[in-house]
This record gives C-alpha cells, structure tokens and sequence, in this order.
C-alpha cells in the first residue's frame, strides 16, 4: 500500500512538472518555435497524419455495431447502363421507381438520404417526383449542389423552394479533405448527414449557409467537428442495385436499416481517397451519418493536453529509471574510457528516442481503442507534438539529465515557487542598486549602474517570458 501511494506521489509530482514546464515555465524558445511551425501547414499535416493512423486504428479495432443501422443503397455500373440506359442526368421516371421501391420496402426508415443532383433539367418533369416527396417530406433529404458564381437558374430556385414548402429537408453533398484525403473528424455546416441526423434542420437553416457560401464555392464552407465512423468506413453496410427493383426490395426488407443513404457508385469520378482506402461519397456521407448517430466526438482542447501531460509525466518516469542506470552504470567512466561514452553520448539518445516513438505509437492505439469502444477520440498528435517538443528542447535527445519529482510538493516548489522567487529576487536587488547609485551611495563590491540596469531588465524579461507569456498563450489556446 506504502509503496502504492509512493508511487502515485511521484506520478502526481512528475505530471505537475510536465504541465508547469509546459506552461508556466515554458522557455521563450519553445512558445516561438511552436507558434512558428503551427503557422504553417506543417502542423497541419502533422496533425493529419496522425488523424489517418488514429482512423486506421480505430478501424481495426471497430465492429459493425459502430455502424448505428447505416445502410448504403448504392447505383452500380450495370443500374446505370441498364436500368438508366447509360445517361445522366437520370431519367427522372425510373428514380422515382426507384424511390418508391426504397420507401416501401422500409418503412421503419427514419431518413432517407439522396446523394444525387435532382436539380430540374429542360424535358425531365418532375412533378410527379415532388408529389411523391411531399407525401412523407421529413424523411427525405435531398442534395442542393453549389453554383459556384453563377446564378441559380429560376427552375433551379422555383425547385428549391417548392421541395422547403413542402417540408423536405436540403443538405450539402460535400466532404472536406485535407491533403488529399476526406477529413475523417469534421464535416462542413449543413452537410447530409448533419441534416438527417437533426430533424430540426430546415430550410431556413441551410439558406443562411448556402447565402454565405454563394460566391466562394465549397471551399469556404464551414467545418464543424463531425467524426467519422470507422467502423462504417471499413465495412459498413452497402446495399448494392443493379437495376432489379425487386430484389433492391428483398434486400432492403432483410436488413431493415434505420437510415439510408441512397448515391451513385458507377464510374470512378465519386471516388474519393480515405486513410481506410477509396470509398464513394455516398459510402462516406453514411458513415458520417453512422458517427453522429453513434455520438462519435473529439475531446475538448483541454482533455488533450491533460492526456498529453499524464502521457508524458508516464514516459518520464519511466525513463528515468533508465537514467539512473545510465548514471551508476556509465557516467562515471566515460571521462577516461571511450567505449563508456559511446554508450553514454550515443546508444542511450538513439534508446530514448526509439522508446519514446514506441510509447506515442503505444498512445495512439489506446486512444483508437477508446474511440473504437466508446466512440470518445482523443487525437494522438497532441501527444506525439509534446513528446517531439520535449525530446528536443527538454530531453535535448537524451543527453540532458531527466528531471524526475518525488511528489506534488517537490515539483511545485522547484519548478515553479523557486525559479519565480530567484527572479524577483534578482529584480528587486538590480532595482536596489540603481537607486543606490542614483544616490551616490552604491557600495563598492555591487555591480555597476549600467550592469545593474542590464540585470534588472533581464530579471523582468526572465518572469515575463519563462511565466507570464507562457500562461497567456495556453490561456487564449483554450479559450
């Protein structure tokens, strides 16, 4: 029990001094160096990368349950060359059969998304296709594409408008992407799944987001955090039409999804790059629909660091042991003996970065363990930054000695209390100086005026930069 609470004692002192030097404590050069790569898309990369092993791992570890009753009516090659003979814009006729064939055989269908372009077209009528709509409008949800800058045709508007009278919701059939790949943690403000997933999203929700995004494209849209559900994205459900209604029926009536996402799986050019392989947008927007039903979030800013600080006051620990090892065993040879040093200055760095890569690695798959199981993800590249931070201006690649805290108490008053009062001593001692020399009454063993003044603003600048900046960046990070 003793050795228990010793135990926990140190990794509370060793977290505390993770998270002052982090923060309160944190040098001028490690804000600006972090301030300087996040301004770049350097971070932003970082960042992604570790989104897509996070997504990766989380896949493997995900079931079918995560796909929350998603299922994917997809139009394959032979649907569009048989039953739609070849041509698009598709004939408006055989959709409508093809909708009435979806809503009959799944009643208990909450949703019903359409992931195509019913936008009127000059000799396609479609007055039969909104009477349809309008029988049950709140299951459906239609794609609204962009016009990019040209106007909106006035068939187009009178569409539109005559679909939000009749109580039919509108999304936007987008998927963000970063660095090539679909984004698998946000999706922009007014997309399908969003709107199928909140029946309170109306018309008049998607008309200010469409206004705003009128003249910019999809690229100006607005993300808003919307994980993906990997688990959907690996293997969920795709019902595949191959032009035979009823059989399309039967199998809808045998998998009796909750929510469907109808979409176009011909050709290539729907075709999109995931970390999990190329999935149609379609197979996306129903996993996107999967993550907001299954409650799938990203931790706050705050429960990063947290998890990022606890990571590494484990990491240290754990190192220092090693170290210690390292200081009985080979330090006080390595002035005379060369192979000492080698093992030292060399093996030991190369060790400690090698286990610091493999924890990180260790990190991401819990956390893609925990978000496959609860759907709670904490991103590991806020573990791997710190890590990578302290590994080079902390650890310097292991040939500065680890710091290690025996309790709460210990680190508080030597990483943060001590170096605080050395400051202000300095200051208030510098600052006693020039006004004895503006006196005339210095003594003779002090420092000079012009050295007084240099030590009393370095002092200043020392508190401000080492504490004060520091917590006003993490401050306004937060906030």
């Amino acid at each position: 029990m003793k050795r228990a609470l010793a135990a926990l004692h140190r990794l509370a002192g060793q977290f505390l001094y993770e998270a002052l030097i982090r923060t309160l404590r944190s040098s001028f050069l490690i804000g600006g160096a972090v301030v300087l790569v996040s301004s770049t898309g350097t971070w932003k990369y970082f960042v992604s990368s570790f989104a897509a092993r996070d997504f990766v791992q989380a896949g493997q570890w995900s079931s079918n349950s995560g796909t929350s009753g998603v299922a994917t009516v997809a139009i394959d090659d032979r649907a569009y060359r048989d039953y739609f003979g070849d041509r698009s814009p598709l004939d408006r006729a055989r959709l409508l059969a093809l909708l009435q064939t979806i809503a009959t055989a799944a009643p208990q269908a909450r949703a019903i998304v359409v992931d195509l372009d019913l936008t009127p077209l000059p000799g396609h009528a479609q007055h039969a296709l909104l009477r349809f709509l309008a029988g049950d409008p709140r299951r459906w949800v239609l794609a609204v594409p962009l016009q990019g800058d040209s106007p909106a045709s006035p068939e187009r508007a009178a569409w539109q408008r005559a679909l939000c009278r009749a109580g039919v919701r509108l999304g936007l059939p987008y998927l963000p992407t970063d660095f090539g790949e679909v984004s698998p943690l946000a999706q922009f403000d007014g997309a399908l799944s969003q709107v199928a997933a909140d029946p309170s999203y109306d018309c008049a929700r998607l008309r200010a987001t469409l206004k705003a995004a009128a003249h910019d494209g999809s690229a100006h849209l607005r993300r808003i955090a919307a994980p993906m559900s990997p688990g959907a994205v690996r293997d969920g459900l795709v019902i595949p039409f191959d032009g035979d209604l009823q059989q399309l029926g039967m199998l809808l009536q045998a998998a009796s999804p909750r929510w469907i996402v109808l979409g176009g799986t011909w050709g290539k050019s729907d075709l999109l790059a995931t970390a999990l392989g190329k999935r149609y947008g379609a197979q996306l927007h129903a996993a996107a629909l999967a993550g907001r039903l299954r409650g799938e979030r990203v931790a706050p800013l705050l429960v990063q660091i947290l998890v990022a600080w606890l990571f590494l006051a484990c990491l240290d620990l754990v190192l220092g042991v090693l170290y210690r090892g390292i200081e009985r065993l080979l330090l006080p040879w390595t002035a005379n003996h060369a192979g000492h040093r080698f093992l030292a200055t060399r093996i030991w760095p190369v060790t400690l970065v090698v286990m610091a890569i493999a924890a990180v690695l260790l990190a991401s798959d819990g956390c893609a363990l925990l978000r496959a199981r609860t759907g709670y993800w904490v991103p590991s590249a806020m573990i791997a930054g710190v890590t990578l931070v302290n590994t080079l201006f902390v650890w310097n690649w292991g040939l500065n000695k680890l710091v290690r805290h025996a309790s709460v108490a210990t680190a508080w008053r030597e990483v943060f209390v001590a170096p605080i009062v050395t400051d202000w001593s300095a200051m208030l001692h510098a600052a006693a100086l020039l006004r004895a020399h503006a006196r005339g009454a210095a003594p003779a063993d002090g420092l000079g005026a012009p050295r007084a003044a240099l030590e009393c603003v370095a002092a200043v600048a020392s508190l401000l930069l080492q504490t004060g900046f520091p917590l006003l960046v993490l401050a306004h990070a937060l906030a």
